[in-house]
């Protein structure tokens, strides 16, 4: 019995906004399993890890989120979560202060991206554009 696979919508376009968060998220979200490890190891008390998986979990969880256009404002948010987790351990504030710098800048080069596809007619997400 033979049956016809049914075609599958093409996935809209990611903007620039979304591709760039969501490599930003990807790497916040290595760092926070390394530093997860690294509170354990130093600390040894429960909250410390349990404080950067959630933070972890919660990346990965709204990187759909990233594709709607209030997206970032939830980013945003959890840029002060990962901020946040320097009360834990003080040397992840020097890393966080470097990923939130990192996520800024993807943001405006993200919003630049943008602007200029906008002034040039095409579609800000990278499909082609209605003249």
């Amino acid at each position: 019995m033979s049956e016809q696979a049914t075609p599958r919508r093409p996935r809209p376009a990611r903007g620039a906004m979304e591709a760039l968060l969501r490599i930003v998220h990807g790497l916040e979200v290595a760092g926070l399993v390394f530093g997860g490890l690294a509170a354990w190891g130093v600390t040894r008390d429960w909250p410390a890890p349990v404080a950067f998986t959630i933070v972890g979990v919660l990346l990965i969880a709204t990187m759909p989120l990233l594709a709607r256009p209030w997206g970032w404002v939830v980013s945003l948010g959890l840029q002060a979560a990962v901020a946040a987790l320097a009360v834990f351990e003080p040397l992840w504030g020097f890393v966080a202060l470097v990923l939130v710098g990192l996520w800024v800048f993807c943001f405006v080069k993200a919003r630049g991206i943008e602007r200029q596809r906008r002034a040039a007619g095409l579609d800000p997400r990278g499909a082609p554009g209605a003249p």
